[in-house]
């Protein structure tokens, strides 16, 4: 343990390690204001009448109108929703004049006759029967509503937070071998008597706790940013309603409209730290095979960045490809570090894709473990 806490402070007392999470930690409170308070808008009533409220006070507003609502979701609710806060009305740009959580809910969730993600929004005249619509019909069970505006502002937070944590880990871990080949210690550690075996584990060790010390606490600062300014209820509703899709499973994709929104957040969380977890490993073989600080840095920017390419590239051909080929590529792609940092829960989260992403993981760490251990102990200054 002594040896992992040396090298953990060593990582940390770098001022460019100090400096990149200090900026990771104010990107994302930044961008938690961007997309929440600073975007907020609550607009009650139409034509003269209308009273809009924006940042704090919009929240505020939405709140004390969800909690109105508060309960088991029924056709004589969404009924009352649409005569207290009235159908949304749409600008000639398609950009909604009478914006509220009330009938942003009813209206991204199909409950209405009115058409909203098209080239020509149409403003709704009715509300439709539960029973008629994707999320009454394929839910089972009893919808209940309550405010989780919270929520779908972390999921839109946590994916660009992740790759923030990223870019970090890329840094930080950058230095762990190739400073001591840059200041010509690793011929003293070598020569120690568990230079050969303690240290490198010591290495390793200090940079899994290290991803899973940034991860926890940019995290933690996520949801509380979240909770503290939108609340926290809401985590036992079904996951459909962050983004209004209801949606079956089916032979590539599981869905998540129907576990809860706290099992959909354990899940995201989890996806992502391990791909935070894999780049950990390959940046501790890139460090290691890297004489210098810059070249890790720029190996493992590459290996993170490289997928969006890929996919691009992919985009543009795979109506070229076999099936079986697209699906290969796909999976490739999607399994990767970068790509854990999105929310692609539906498509990764398959048996047959946990199990690819299991052999992608493996097929990249234990050759990358191997030659960083066989690159350090035979290093050769």
């Amino acid at each position: 343990m002594r040896l992992i806490r040396e090298e953990v402070y060593k990582i940390c007392s770098r001022r460019i390690v100090k400096v990149s999470f200090g900026v990771v930690l104010a990107g994302i409170v930044l961008i938690f204001m961007v997309i929440g308070p600073w975007e907020e808008r609550c607009s009650i009533g139409s034509g003269e009448s209308r009273l809009d409220y924006s940042g704090f006070d919009a929240i505020a507003r939405d709140k004390e109108l969800a909690a109105e609502f508060e309960g088991v979701l029924t056709d004589d609710v969404v009924s009352r929703m649409a005569q207290t806060c009235f159908f949304q009305e749409y600008a000639a740009n398609g950009i909604v004049t009478n914006c509220n959580y009330i009938n942003t809910f009813f209206t991204r969730n199909g409950l209405t006759d009115g058409i909203f993600n098209g080239p020509e929004p149409v403003k709704a005249t009715r509300t439709l029967p539960l029973g008629s619509t994707a999320m009454g019909s394929l839910t089972g069970e009893p919808v209940y509503f309550t405010y989780v505006r919270g929520w779908q502002v972390l999921k839109e937070l946590f994916s660009v937070g992740a790759l923030l944590m990223g870019v970090f880990v890329i840094i930080a871990l950058s230095s762990v071998f190739s400073e001591e080949y840059s200041l010509k210690t690793i011929s003293v550690l070598l020569t120690t008597a568990h230079g050969k075996t303690r240290d490198i584990l010591a290495k390793l060790a200090a940079g899994v706790v290290l991803c899973v010390g940034v991860f926890g606490i940019c995290t933690s600062l996520m949801v509380l940013l979240c909770g503290c300014v939108y609340g926290f209820q809401g985590l036992g509703c079904f996951a459909g309603m962050l983004e209004g899709s209801w949606m079956l499973s089916r032979e590539w994709m599981v869905s998540v409209s129907y576990i809860s929104i706290g099992a959909f957040f354990v899940r995201y969380f989890l996806l992502a730290l391990s791909g935070l977890l894999l780049l950990a490993v390959f940046m501790l073989f890139a460090s290691a095979v890297s004489e210098q600080n810059f070249t890790a840095l720029i190996l493992g920017l590459v290996f993170f960045l490289l997928p969006v390419l890929l996919w691009i590239l992919y985009e543009m051909n795979f109506m070229r490809m076999s099936p079986k080929v697209s699906l290969f590529f796909k999976s490739l792609i999607c399994c990767s570090p970068i790509y854990s940092c999105f929310d692609v829960i539906e498509q990764v989260t398959t048996k047959s894709m946990l199990l690819f992403r299991g052999g992608e993981s493996a097929a990249i760490a234990i050759p990358c473990l191997w030659v960083m251990v066989w690159r350090y102990r035979n290093y050769q200054g």
